[in-house]
């Protein structure tokens, strides 16, 4: 949706120049749906200056015109990420109450309160920019807070998928097992194999004799269920290698030397040889009875913490957008008044309008003001930026587009 702030002179008076206006640009058959409304921006009431000094403050609201723009697309995608929506429309908070944008638009006021027409145009330039980091600061706060505890809560957050990837804490807990399950000890220690149903029998008859160090008819499985028919079993091992000189071959990878004699522990012996010989996945695994309830109960905390800061930057996402949308509807104008000013001078009739094109129709609404306020001699040397190859539109109007949201 794009809106066009115009600024033209007129001749007679503003009423017949609206007239015309409504006559050959919003009724004419262009655009059936097209809206249109005079602004009353009273240009007299600014300190306007001379002419160096109208193109300093021009360049200086172009400059912020981009920030607040970049801004406002940023809140928007803030919000969005959020709620998880792929669209909002937002609302402009007024004393009278909430508005839509479009409402907000055509029924536009200067706030002099906030951006007194009687201060310097650098102040207000400096007052759209005070405003414009004010809340970018403050958002940028709120979405740190978020974005950390929900870092917090993913680190947490139960891992889905098969027993492979799936945390262990998560899945070794009370009622499915008991703390007598796991043997700890100076000497003994507990691993937690991963098997396929399909291998069960190859398991139980093979795991006894991966290393000498494992505990004779140690291995128990525990009752938990797995989309992917894996089961999961305990297996104890003698920690202590019983030869003291018993090595085994293994590759150091830091090292060009290949088959480097590394001492291994009998754990570690044991995880390898069931991967390598029956590509059976074991862990090491400390089972501690409060931890799972600990975790449980952290998330439940995190939760209950991100909930309330998703909903907290949420309405700090709507409050910025709606604080930021005011500012720039007031810069915007104060471009228009600017330019008039630079262009056809502050004493000159004119007249300054907002109007809203039918979407599609924005290049044929463009071609009436031109046959409305051009010299028929002279409308090839009109357009667009993009028309003309310059950098900048070149119209017999002022020009400022509105093209958020």
């Amino acid at each position: 949706m794009v809106y066009y702030l115009i600024g033209a002179p007129h001749k007679s008076n503003e009423n017949t120049a609206w007239l015309e206006m409504e006559k050959h640009v919003l009724t004419s058959g262009i655009s059936r749906q097209a809206k249109g409304k005079i602004l009353q921006t009273e240009i007299g009431k600014f300190k306007l200056g001379n002419l160096d000094h109208l193109m300093f403050i021009n360049d200086s609201l172009l400059k912020q015109e981009s920030v607040v723009e970049s801004l406002l697309k940023k809140i928007e995608r803030q919000y969005l990420d959020v709620t998880e929506k792929v669209s909002y429309d937002f609302t402009i908070e007024l004393k009278e109450g909430p508005q839509s944008i479009e409402n907000f638009l055509f029924q536009f006021k200067w706030n002099d309160q906030t951006f007194p027409r009687a201060s310097a145009l650098t102040e207000l330039v400096k007052a759209i920019s005070s405003r414009a980091t004010h809340v970018e600061t403050d958002l940028r706060q709120k979405s740190t807070s978020y974005q950390e505890l929900k870092n917090q809560s993913q680190q947490v957050a139960r891992k889905e998928g098969n027993l492979l990837v799936r945390d262990l804490v998560d899945v070794l807990k009370e009622p499915i097992v008991k703390p007598r399950d796991f043997i700890y000890s100076d000497f003994l220690t507990t691993l937690v194999a991963i098997v396929p149903k399909t291998q069960i029998q190859e398991w139980l008859a093979c795991y006894e004799f991966l290393c000498e160090n494992v505990v004779p008819q140690s291995a128990r499985q525990f009752q938990i269920e797995d989309k992917d028919n894996l089961t999961i079993w305990r297996v104890v091992i003698v920690k202590q290698s019983f030869d003291k000189d018993h090595d085994i071959d293994v590759a150091d990878k830091g090292d060009d030397e290949k088959g480097k004699k590394q001492k291994q522990t009998p754990v570690e012996e044991f995880i390898q040889k069931a991967r390598d010989k029956l590509r059976i996945t074991v862990k090491e695994f400390e089972y501690k009875s409060q931890e799972s309830k600990e975790r449980e109960k952290l998330r439940l905390d995190l939760k209950s913490k991100s909930d309330h800061m998703n909903t907290t930057l949420k309405q700090a996402c709507e409050k910025a957008f709606s604080d930021l949308y005011i500012t720039y509807m007031h810069l915007k104008v104060l471009r228009l008044v600017v330019d008039i000013a630079m262009r056809f001078g502050a004493a000159e009739p004119n007249i300054q309008c907002i109007l809203k094109p039918d979407q599609g129709k924005e290049k044929k609404v463009q071609q009436s003001l031109l046959k409305l306020f051009a010299d028929p001699s002279q409308v090839g040397l009109y357009g667009t930026k993009e028309e003309l190859e310059d950098t900048e539109d070149f119209f017999p109007f002022v020009y400022v587009p509105i093209n958020i949201p």
